[in-house]
């Protein structure tokens, strides 16, 4: 589902940015935060089972990967 949301994302944005294409965009992005939000429970449950230094490590190596992407991107 989060692959066809950003695809779809992407092609909105190369559209005219009518009123309506917009608030597509502004859904999906609601959408795709509300997820974020619930994956973010998800991991605090994970990390009460593996133990919150070891999420904590994981997570680290995770926005260094973020990091990556970032630069690629600019």
């Amino acid at each position: 589902m989060n692959a066809e949301l950003l695809k779809t994302y992407k092609q909105l944005e190369g559209m005219p940015q009518t009123e309506e294409v917009v608030q597509i965009k502004n859904q999906i992005k609601e959408s795709l935060y509300q997820q974020l939000r619930f994956h973010f429970l998800e991991l605090s449950g994970i990390g009460r089972v593996i133990g919150y230094d070891e999420l904590q490590s994981e997570l680290s190596k995770a926005i260094e990967l973020l990091e990556i992407e970032k630069q690629r991107g600019k």
